[in-house]
């Protein structure tokens, strides 16, 4: 487990910079943790706190326990060796084969020859390399470059990965192939994974839990659906809008305001809800007329959520709504958002 307690990171110079303020996060063993924020909100100061490429002017970050602060240069050392680190310009070796890069930090620790060999063969089959051994990286596509930069990371068999903006000089699908290499990494392995980036969709895709960071200050963290699906902060929405697709089009919000009579629903299903027939059940148990406005499924993770806007009639409207919320879904009235 990874945790900031009261964490202040301040940059001194002409001006005074206030990097982190007061962080206290908390990062389970074995979970993708992504955080993500705007340009200069501390998300890369954040992540380097924790194997202490930055230090803390105040507070402590503990890694499985141990005060990464307090260490003497000898316990950093030992401790850093179990995290790994990776970049969005790759830090490869020019000057290295794929297989020495990869063995470089194995040399490093004064392992074995015969052992670095086994290791680096271990490490070019999990990143799907075993054909580039020999290969200079001046001869790799930016995703193999990735793909070697994640091998070397986990040469030490770390127990924690670092991955700042890993896939932001990455084409859209070779994003995807990373992604799920790291998801496979994380599943097999139960290495944690936490993950600074500014694409949402790597959020989305990838996350099990994330914190949305504004000015050196944590503003919300959760589950990655919870805080998605429900952000709590005007940035958060601001930031969040289009990761989800939960607004209305604009031609369906012209279609509501010319709606009379009944009442509108905006209803939220997540999970095993989506596969459920809850609304036909609704319909046949208080007799109440529904006309769908609007649907739309979407998925965040493995998770599929979907969103209906409904257009309710009849006298049981009242229980048909609880009935709703008593299965749980995400239920809002929506009538007077579209009133004339």
């Amino acid at each position: 487990m990874i945790e900031f307690v009261d964490v202040t990171k301040i940059y001194q110079g002409a001006n005074e910079v206030v990097a982190l303020k007061d962080i206290n996060l908390v990062i389970p063993d074995s979970e993708i943790f992504g955080i993500i924020g705007l340009s200069g909100a501390g998300k890369s100061t954040l992540v380097r706190c924790i194997n202490l490429l930055e230090k803390p002017d105040k507070g402590r970050v503990l890694v499985n326990g141990v005060d990464m602060v307090s260490l003497p240069v000898s316990g950093l050392r030992r401790e850093r060796k179990k995290i790994g680190m990776i970049f969005q310009h790759f830090n490869l070796l020019s000057s290295r084969t794929v297989a020495e890069n990869i063995a470089f930090p194995l040399e490093l620790s004064g392992v074995s020859k015969s052992e670095i060999k086994n290791r680096v063969t271990e490490l070019l089959e999990l990143v799907g390399l075993q054909d580039k051994a020999k290969a200079y990286p001046a001869q790799l596509s930016g995703g193999q470059k990735q793909r070697v930069g994640i091998a070397r990371a986990l040469a030490n068999n770390q127990e924690i990965l670092l991955c700042d903006e890993a896939t932001s000089a990455l084409d859209p699908q070779t994003t995807m192939s990373i992604l799920k290499l790291l998801k496979k990494i994380n599943q097999e392995r139960g290495i944690t994974l936490v993950i600074i980036t500014h694409e949402m969709n790597v959020i989305k895709e990838i996350c099990d839990r994330v914190a949305v960071i504004e000015h050196g200050e944590i503003i919300e963290a959760g589950p990655v659906t919870e805080v998605l699906l429900n952000p709590t902060t005007d940035t958060a929405q601001t930031f969040l809008r289009g990761v989800v697709k939960s607004e209305l089009p604009k031609e369906v919000e012209e279609r509501l305001k010319a709606q009379n009579g009944g009442e509108l629903l905006q209803v939220t299903f997540i999970g095993g809800s989506t596969g459920e027939p809850l609304i036909n059940e609704m319909i046949h148990k208080f007799d109440v007329g529904v006309n769908i406005l609007y649907g739309n499924i979407d998925q965040i993770r493995d998770i599929t959520f979907g969103m209906l806007v409904l257009k309710i009639t009849g006298p049981e409207f009242t229980k048909a709504k609880e009935f709703l919320l008593e299965k749980g879904l995400k239920v809002k009235v929506i009538n007077d958002a579209y009133s004339n």
